[in-house]
């Protein structure tokens, strides 16, 4: 690979990218892709099984979509795309988008991502000898197995044989374009597995692409570990001089620049459910909104060392704070900031430019899985996907049907405590809370139990997904090894601020609880003076210390009385506790009466796990120092969405306390954090000014979103958060 201006191509890859996010008309269609997903429809629609027609729909689509490429493209992969005027999108709608399906495509294609694939398996071995496993288990079935094994696998390689028709096309169009490099990479990867960095990321982007542009509603795929399974390819292709750092770097800047082109505008959680003419829609654009998360660093599987290497750099040095995609998940290990300490800091500096990135802690996380019986391979793989929902790749699906609300069962709770109780006492407060959290947990059990009970493969459903999983050729059928019932503590702070209210309230200021609990039911209606003394209780995030003694107690007695209630449940369901709920907290706000912590009837309550609204005033440090006493160890995964002034670290001086203080909080087991730095001044200007403002970007969740494209409820919610 040789590429001149290699500086110059980088900003125009961006140019188009951020111009992509932020002035994309919102009417926009991946138009091509809906066309053919229709034709492809009616020749595979009457077809008797669901993996037949799958894979003759697929491998219709991949041989009729278009390939465009674009004069500085070093990876192909592009999607048509077209803006409609109102009537013009009405009589599309007719014409293409009459028949059942989802999202503009068959019902037949049930992708939904929110997972992650054996990408390392795809390195190895190929498309085509991904094919030649499958090759090897058909005759197996076809001798030991039923009708619908032996159709699962037969759709299966269809699908493979359909990807290699794409890989083939692309090659036909890089040749007919003038990129004879790229022509002859295709070539390769359409015959035998990737052999350079280069051919690696192709078929890396290409597979990716396909998913997420053409087949998921949504996708939130995880991209694995690139700097772990691609290391190998770099080091040999540097070491020979058929590849520079600098070419390398050029490959890396293109696969984020396409991350970002595939998207639309706008935002789904808040903003769409409040102003949707800002935003595309899952409909128009399959990824629209959807962030992929890219895990780099952490602890390797097989050594158990820190993966950090020079691949790492490169893919942090490309970083663009302005691009919602990918998001990257920096994995920490013990030591990782003092061992590399230029690699840290740089990741901190793209932190706090609210880079769409965030950080996961090895040091807990890894014990959390070990402790839920996985080994250390399996515990040292974890990923997470989407809104920082946890996977081990390809062994783990989602349920999120019992993840209940956890301020709404505090809220609860402490009413059922209060009803009879003229007098606080901590030891039977804690025990009403134990038994009214194991009361939801045990029908929760219930239900998983009913629901749940069974888990074998299933032969009669497929997804291109199944062809880059664990265990689904092997066992001849869609299957997931765990299913993850997701038992969500988001919002918790608030939850923790009720429980710590109550003592404060009845045991420092003279109040029964009952007496509490019925002025907070009148939403301290004519009494000042109560709502002044519950605002000025202790919260989660002040380093107040009974305040850190509820942020431990409650989050254990939560994840004590769950893990008591749902003693039982078929092995194969996982309990994660979670403590992310992504923008939720506004609408679970919305259905609670005013609490003890001084909340007003329907006012928001905290987000994810970091601490409600003003509850941070006394600096960064004491928040974390106190969201710190959490025992991490036992949670999958959370979201501490943590907001700077940016000239609180702005200069190398600055990048260097922040980074500091980051270490420190991961060296003591904490679990999460991501940064938005934002100036508020900025945010209300950009408010007023919104044309002016178009690549200021926020972080979200898990993900980040254009700031001015956001609805004003969700905007007014950026700028209440605490500035540290």
């Amino acid at each position: 690979m040789k590429q001149h201006n290699i500086s110059e191509i980088k900003a125009k890859m961006r140019e188009e990218a951020i111009y992509a996010l932020t002035h994309k008309p919102i009417i926009t269609y991946s138009s091509d892709r809906v066309k053919v997903w229709q034709d492809a429809f009616l020749i595979s629609k009457d077809l008797p099984t669901h993996p037949q027609k799958y894979s003759v729909s697929l491998k219709y689509f991949l041989e009729n979509i278009s390939i465009p490429i674009d004069e500085n493209d070093v990876l192909i992969g592009r999607m048509v795309e077209e803006s409609f005027t109102e009537e013009e999108e009405k009589v599309f709608q007719q014409k293409y988008m009459s028949e059942p399906g989802c999202f503009g495509k068959p019902d037949f294609i049930i992708e939904n991502g929110h997972c992650s694939l054996r990408w390392d398996i795809l390195f190895a071995k190929g498309i085509s000898g991904l094919k030649a496993d499958a090759e090897k288990w058909l005759e197996h079935y076809k001798k030991n197995g039923n009708e619908s094994q032996v159709d699962f696998i037969t759709s299966a390689i269809g699908m493979y044989d359909a990807t290699i028709i794409y890989l083939k096309r692309s090659a036909e169009e890089c040749r007919k374009f003038g990129k004879i490099e790229q022509a002859e990479i295709f070539d390769k990867l359409s015959v035998s597995a990737p052999d350079s960095f280069y051919s690696a990321m192709q078929i890396y982007w290409t597979v990716e692409f396909i998913i997420c542009a053409y087949l998921a509603g949504n996708p939130t795929l995880t991209l694995g570990r690139p700097d772990l399974f691609l290391y190998d390819f770099y080091k040999k292709d540097i070491e020979s001089g058929k590849l520079t750092k600098e070419e390398a770097s050029l490959i890396i800047a293109d696969f984020y620049a396409k991350n970002n082109l595939i998207m639309g505008r706008g935002e789904h959680q808040i903003s769409e459910k409040y102003e949707n003419e800002k935003c595309t829609g899952w409909h128009r654009i399959l990824a629209y909104d959807a962030p992929q998360y890219l895990v780099l660093s952490g602890t390797d599987p097989k050594t158990g060392k820190s993966v950090a290497n020079e691949l790492t750099e490169l893919f942090i040095d490309e970083i663009v704070p302005a691009y919602k995609n990918p998001v990257i998940e920096f994995r920490y290990s013990k030591g990782v900031a003092e061992n590399y300490p230029e690699m840290w800091k740089n990741f901190v500096s793209k932190l706090a430019n609210s880079a769409s990135a965030m950080i996961y802690n090895d040091i807990s996380l890894i014990p959390m899985y070990l402790k839920d019986g996985f080994d250390f391979k399996e515990a040292a793989a974890y990923e997470h996907y989407g809104c920082n929902w946890p996977t081990i790749p390809c062994k783990d699906t989602p349920d999120h049907g019992f993840q209940g609300n956890v301020c709404r069962l505090m809220y609860g709770a402490i009413h059922k405590y209060a009803e009879n109780a003229d007098e606080f006492d901590r030891d039977g407060f804690l025990t009403s809370l134990y038994d009214s959290f194991y009361e939801d947990y045990k029908n929760k059990a219930e239900q998983i139990k009913a629901t749940r009970a069974v888990n074998v493969p299933n032969s009669g459903r497929i997804k291109l997904y199944s062809c880059f999983s664990a265990d689904n050729i092997e066992k001849a059928g869609l299957y997931y090894e765990n299913w993850n019932m997701i038992m969500n503590l988001g919002t918790i702070c608030s939850a923790i601020d009720m429980a710590v209210a109550m003592e404060y309230m009845c045991k420092e200021k003279g109040y029964s609880p009952k007496k509490l609990m019925e002025i907070c039911d009148r939403d301290f209606e004519n009494d000042e003076y109560t709502l002044a003394l519950c605002k000025n209780a202790p919260k989660a995030g002040e380093n107040d210390e009974l305040a850190d003694f509820y942020v431990e107690k409650i989050t254990n007695l939560l994840i004590d009385a769950g893990e008591s209630a749902m003693q039982g449940i078929p092995k194969h369901c996982r309990l994660r506790f979670c403590t992310e709920f992504d923008t939720s907290h506004i609408g679970i706000g919305a259905g609670i009466g005013a609490t003890p912590d001084g909340r007003r009837k329907a006012m928001p309550v905290s987000q994810n796990n970091q601490p409600a609204h003003g509850s941070a005033k006394n600096g960064i440090t004491a928040m974390l120092s106190s969201i710190a006493k959490m025992p991490f160890d036992r949670l999958a995964s959370g979201a501490m969405n943590v907001t700077i002034q940016p000239k609180n670290f702005a200069g190398e001086e600055g990048i260097a306390k922040l980074a500091k203080i980051m270490e420190v909080y991961f060296e003591k087991g904490g679990m999460q954090m991501q940064i938005s730095a934002v100036d508020r001044d900025k945010l209300l200007a950009a408010q007023k000014d919104p044309d002016s403002y178009r690549d200021l970007m926020v972080r979200v969740t898990g993900y980040s979103a254009v700031f001015v494209d956001l609805s004003r409820r969700a905007q007014e919610d950026i700028i209440e958060r605490d500035a540290l």
